[in-house]
């Protein structure tokens, strides 16, 4: 049976118990109590693995009155390819469930491995060698590690030896042959040739799957008998002495395999929902799972799928590894093979990204180098639609090296073209027009411009909404720089602004920027002050590094 075990916050959050975290809330007594359990539980949502909170958890969060930001960050969905894997963990011997999965990584990125003990490095380097021999990668074998869904939550536990050699081999090739992990299925082993040999802290780990909810655990042929005493009836004890045997239990079988086409579309589909409640960390993982499964020769979607992967990792607030990504798509696209495979659209697309990503580490030069080689690949293929973005970009940059004449033209052209082309993106380029006829001092052209876009609003589900959301704050910032606070606050005072000041990180934190300022520069400083103080914790501990950081520079 399941040992008595005493714990605490600390335990449950890097355990991913979130049951124990509700709990903790429901019994704490006073003030100071609810407020450590309620700061505990919201970290341990947050740390929680993708589709590991059920429903039900999530419904009692919100119900505690858990900021709901904090409570949607735990409902991204599981990867296909992650692996359950029992853990124990350091000086406490209880043993726990967490997600690992292997993942494409060209330029290396995921170089916070340092939960895994170099031991278990190179047996972890042998599964994926036994992985390959059974099923082909679709590029180089020392593209591929194994990571985990959240590395820090790992940093206690005794990860020393090679019990992850299994899950290491079945995500491998869940990922290769695109056959799903079994659900409720965990698995633990490690991998020497064609066998599967036996582990250590068996009863922990049983106990961890019972606790964790699985149906079966996985455990060597050798183990099975111990893990079969411990498990008591609580799980199932799948015992495998081979491979093939290993992959027969843990992978569903397989479907038919997407073509490339049609799994980039999917990817676009997902990418466009990046910024609908902050999806940017299912975004990622999406493209990076696309990237190790796309064909060597489809260098124009590998391009593609890199440019992508690098916009989400900027929005994630990482422009450097976002810069790595895009450095290895344009190595792909320039060389001789790339320069008669790869297309104008995804070669404008991934210099747009690249004058996107210069511009947020700022280095406006290169950016304006990029965006001007997007605008002149864009017009010289009579690309529209990518030409709009293009000069979008063009206009951005341009904004952030001080340049608001330069910006207005760009943005002036951008709309021309999209008026005669595709009139759906005219709102997003009035609103940066807007602003950059008021950087520019131009009040009589700001005003043409948001009349303009706040006439043309078809307010209306959510899409109309967001885009009514962000042409207002866009038109606050702008009535701000003009110095017309009162102004400012009126424009932000309509239900679509209300909304995203609480539920919205972006345009939410912008929108309260332009509040806050507004109000301290006009009828009430110090209610100004406090909006733009409350920027860190109004969206909780959801944000991303890169929205915190504009949370944080309100309140400077």
């Amino acid at each position: 049976m399941g040992r008595d075990v005493r714990w605490d916050a600390e335990l449950a959050i890097v355990a991913g118990r979130i049951d124990l975290l509700l709990q903790g809330v429901r019994d704490a007594r006073g003030i100071a109590a609810r407020r450590f359990a309620l700061d505990a539980l919201a970290r341990g949502l947050m740390s929680a693995d993708p589709g590991a909170v059920s429903e039900a958890e999530r419904e009692a969060a919100a119900s505690l009155r858990v900021d709901p930001s904090t409570v949607a960050a735990a409902s991204a969905p599981r990867l296909p390819h992650a692996v359950a894997v029992p853990l124990v963990a350091k000086d406490h011997g209880v043993g726990f469930v967490r997600q690992v999965h292997v993942a494409f990584d060209p330029v290396g990125l995921w170089v916070d491995d340092a939960w895994l003990h170099p031991r278990a490095r190179r047996a972890l380097g042998d599964a994926l060698g036994a992985a390959a021999r059974h099923t082909a990668p679709p590029r180089a074998l020392e593209q591929y590690r194994l990571v985990a869904a959240q590395p820090a939550a790992l940093l206690r536990s005794q990860i020393d030896g090679p019990s992850l050699g299994a899950a290491a081999l079945v995500s491998a090739i869940s990922l290769w042959s695109e056959r799903p992990i079994r659900a409720r299925t965990v698995v633990t082993g490690a991998v020497r040739g064609d066998a599967v040999l036996p582990v250590g802290e068996m009863e922990a780990k049983v106990d961890a799957a019972a606790q964790h909810g699985a149906d079966r655990i996985v455990v060597p042929a050798s183990d099975a008998a111990e893990a079969r005493r411990c498990a008591a009836g609580r799980v199932a004890v799948v015992g495998v002495g081979t491979l093939e045997a290993l992959i027969a239990e843990t992978l569903s079988p397989a479907k038919a395999r997407a073509h490339p086409d049609r799994a980039m579309d999917e990817a676009r589909r997902v990418f466009s929902t990046g910024w609908r409640g902050y999806r940017w960390p299912t975004v990622r993982e999406t493209l990076s799972r696309l990237g190790g499964t796309l064909p060597e020769g489809r260098l124009d979607l590998r391009v593609e799928a890199l440019a992508r992967s690098a916009a989400a990792h900027r929005h994630l607030g990482d422009p450097a590894r976002s810069l790595d990504l895009l450095h290895e798509a344009e190595l792909i696209a320039l060389s001789e093979e790339g320069r008669r495979a790869v297309p104008d659209g995804p070669l404008t697309y991934l210099f747009q990204q690249t004058a996107m990503t210069h511009r947020q580490l700022c280095r406006f030069e290169d950016a304006a180098t990029a965006a001007a080689r997007a605008v002149e690949i864009a017009r010289s293929a009579r690309l529209r639609g990518e030409l709009i973005k293009a000069l979008g970009c063009a206009g951005l940059v341009a904004m952030a090296r001080g340049e608001t004449e330069g910006a207005i033209e760009a943005f002036a052209e951008s709309l021309e073209v999209a008026e005669r082309h595709d009139p759906s993106r005219n709102a997003r380029t009035r609103a940066y027009l807007i602003e950059a006829h008021a950087a520019a001092g131009h009040e009589p052209g700001a005003r043409i411009q948001a009349k303009a876009a706040l006439d043309a609003l078809v307010v209306g589900g959510d899409d109309g909404g967001a885009r009514e959301s962000w042409v207002r704050t866009s038109w606050a910032g702008a009535l701000v720089t003009l110095g017309r606070p009162e102004e400012a606050i009126a424009a932000l005072d309509v239900p679509a602004v209300r909304a995203s000041l609480e539920e919205e990180p972006l345009p939410g934190l912008l929108a309260r920027r332009h509040l806050g300022v507004a109000l301290a520069q006009g009828p009430d400083r110090e209610h100004g002050f406090e909006v733009l103080a409350a920027s860190p914790v109004v969206h909780g501990r959801a944000l991303e590094p890169h929205l915190s950081f504009l949370a944080h520079l309100n309140v400077l």
